[in-house]
């Protein structure tokens, strides 16, 4: 049996196909992470043939959720990095936010990209679902963090600020790995 995990929130929209096992594996997860007095940040449904399991969690216990998910049942410790070049896991572990921000940023060909048109491109060209405010780029960008590393984020997707102000953040694809990712999605 195949069961659907949906993970959703402010700027947040994931839907995964899960087996039976992993399923079970992200129940228990979800009812070990109680909300306890913080304020849910995200709500994970997992939907399946005469079955249906609704819980609001932090972002964080999401995060652990979905990288069950990932994984098909087993969550990782490590963040899978190798000496050289990109985790094994990159390409698999992208949201498909990250996957079309990343892909948006390499169609500038390393030239600086304000958020603000970032997320224009995503809705009106990918059909997304993304705020208008900084906080939805912050939060695609923040998944990469979450997943692996600040320092690999960083090679991946480099910003600055725009202007003098601080209210423009601009980013563009890092240098250290674009081969590797056009290489990577041209598979």
């Amino acid at each position: 049996m195949t069961t659907t995990l949906e993970i959703t929130g402010e700027g947040l929209s994931v839907e995964w196909q899960i087996s039976e096992s992993t399923c079970v594996k992200i129940m228990e997860t979800a009812l070990e992470n109680t909300v306890n007095g913080d304020r849910p940040d995200v709500t994970v449904n997992l939907c399946g043939e005469g079955m249906e399991f609704t819980r609001d969690l932090t972002e964080s216990a999401a995060v652990k959720i979905l990288d069950i998910a990932v994984h098909d049942g087993s969550q990782t410790t490590t963040d899978s990095m190798s000496k050289e070049g990109l985790p094994e896991d990159f390409f698999k572990r992208l949201s498909k936010k990250q996957r079309i921000m990343i892909e948006i940023l390499l169609e500038t060909d390393g030239e600086w990209i304000r958020g603000t048109d970032i997320r224009q491109k995503m809705r009106e060209e990918h059909g997304l679902d993304v705020g208008h405010g900084g906080r939805a780029t912050a939060g695609v960008i923040a998944g990469l963090t979450r997943k692996y590393t600040e320092e690999l984020r960083r090679d991946v997707i480099p910003g600055r600020w725009a202007d003098e102000t601080q209210q423009h953040a601009e980013f563009r694809i890092g240098e250290k790995y674009e081969d590797e990712i056009r290489a990577g999605f041209e598979e």
